[in-house]
């Protein structure tokens, strides 16, 4: 049986010798193919200009790493207009032009980054025959293509980290199929803009509530309806809940209130935002505050330097001028804050009767 059989070579191509070094397998490959179209304008070519060798590593042979010693021609273009006049010989079905890897073994590779990722997929893969490091198998999964994206009316449209709070991108999902379509290097207005006047089959695009996205679907798809997604909404309405209820201090029913006579009137809210807890903080913040400036003034009125207090309490310079210059009063009550208005004002009787006639705190359906 041919030993091209054996390790499914392409057609015109024959193993000459095999051999073992204590790292590797390395079978010698020659290949008899007359000619070869050229990479630029396709034209076949039979002018020999010269032969060269490449060294792709291939799938490993019963557990040790396996690679090619390929011995291939490079042709003249004879196509007066072509610009390239030498090029080398393809073999689209063995190998990619400038790569270190068979097309099979960087199949493998893209198999195991998916399952695994990038320092998992380089530990099996050293385990089985096919040293890569993380970054080889990371950046084997950049060279996926990836599809086209056809008409999608359903759009929803978030920002990714590069890299957190530095740079961000933009990623786009079909929301009827549930799977990311493309992804963006930035987050800006004109990339997204563009994105959408690509795509005039948008018709709704779930966003959220940034300036951003919603002036990119604005002028780059204005036919399409624009909503809030459901994640954003839940959040921003918990967060404006429970920002009523700390200022409200409104009490939450027990899970068994005892029966009891109609209910009472919904109290008023409270005058002042700010709780007592709150309260109680600043004023132990004020207290730590007076007892570092009592401290600076003593050391000054025994002649000590400003440097000196500051290494001996850990604080800056500045702040230590700031503090020994201080008034001696000792520090007043904090005072709570006025209330602010909100939103959810014209609506803070019925959202109290509904509460305390036990309505649940978010729908069912979310």
């Amino acid at each position: 049986m041919s030993l091209s059989l054996l390790l499914a070579l392409p057609e015109g191509l024959e193993i000459t010798a095999i051999s073992a070094t204590p790292e590797a397998v390395l079978v010698r490959v020659l290949s008899h193919r007359s000619s070869s179209c050229c990479p630029i304008c396709s034209t076949p070519s039979s002018a020999i200009h010269s032969f060269y060798r490449r060294k792709p590593a291939d799938l490993p042979c019963a557990g040790r790493p396996l690679r090619l010693l390929l011995t291939v021609k490079k042709f003249f273009c004879r196509v007066p207009s072509c610009p390239r006049k030498v090029f080398t010989e393809r073999l689209p079905d063995l190998v990619a032009p400038f790569s270190r890897f068979t097309i099979r073994l960087r199949s493998a590779l893209q198999a195991v980054g998916f399952a695994t990722g990038g320092k998992g997929g380089e530990r099996l893969v050293q385990a089985l025959g096919m040293p890569a490091t993380d970054t080889t198998v990371l950046w084997s999964l950049f060279l996926v293509p990836t599809p086209q994206v056809e008409d999608v009316s359903v759009v929803g449209i978030d920002d990714w980290a590069w890299r957190r709070r530095t740079r961000y991108g933009t990623m786009l999902v079909d929301l009827e199929k549930h799977k990311a379509i493309d992804l963006l290097p930035d987050r800006s207005v004109d990339s997204a803009q563009t994105w959408f006047e690509g795509h005039p089959t948008v018709e709704v695009v779930s966003r959220d509530r940034g300036k951003i996205y919603a002036e990119a679907a604005t002028k780059g798809a204005p036919q399409a309806r624009q909503v809030c997604d459901r994640w954003h909404l839940c959040q921003n309405l918990g967060e404006a809940v429970e920002a009523f209820l700390v200022r409200t201090r409104v009490q939450l029913p027990a899970d068994d209130p005892p029966e009891a006579g109609p209910a009472p009137p919904p109290e008023p809210p409270a005058a002042f935002s700010s709780t007592p807890r709150s309260r109680q903080r600043s004023q132990e913040r004020l207290q730590r505050k007076w007892q570092l400036v009592e401290q600076v003034q003593a050391f000054r009125r025994r002649g000590a330097s400003w440097r000196w207090i500051a290494e001996h309490l850990g604080l800056a310079r500045n702040t230590v001028r700031t503090y020994g210059r201080a008034s001696a009063d000792p520090p007043r009550q904090p005072t709570a804050r006025p209330r602010r208005k909100s939103l959810l004002d014209p609506f803070e009787a019925y959202l109290l009767t509904r509460w305390r006639e036990g309505a649940e705190t978010r729908h069912p359906a979310l």
